[in-house]
């Protein structure tokens, strides 16, 4: 059973990753490659994550639960952004990184206090 869990967070801890740096590399490109972006929003975006960076790279799993706390808020925001007909498929992206880190990072946490 052991290993069945280092299995299951060992795929977890890349997903995370991956989603990680995909919202930030889409909060660079959203805010400043594309008209209309800014630094200042851009500051907004990436700063919460980045609070977490330390605890991610430790493999704390408090750190686990605090960036999904915060994902919350990207993600209320992300929905409620993708339902305007004016906007652009970043809130779709947006969107669907955020749920996915969401569940991995919970269920990353989990596995890392069963260990």
């Amino acid at each position: 059973m052991n290993d069945t869990i280092r299995r299951k967070l060992r795929i977890a801890l890349r997903i995370n990753w991956f989603c990680y740096i995909g919202l930030l590399v889409l909060f660079v490109v959203w805010n400043l490659f594309v008209p209309g972006g800014s630094l200042a929003l851009w500051l907004i975006q990436t700063v919460p994550l980045l609070l977490v960076l330390p605890g991610l790279i430790k493999q704390r799993p408090r750190s686990y639960l605090w960036l999904c706390f915060i994902l919350l808020l990207y993600i209320t925001t992300s929905i409620v952004d993708v339902m305007m007909p004016t906007r652009g498929w970043q809130d779709g992206v947006m969107v669907v990184l955020s749920l996915i880190l969401f569940f991995s990072a919970m269920m990353s946490s989990r596995w890392h206090r069963m260990q």
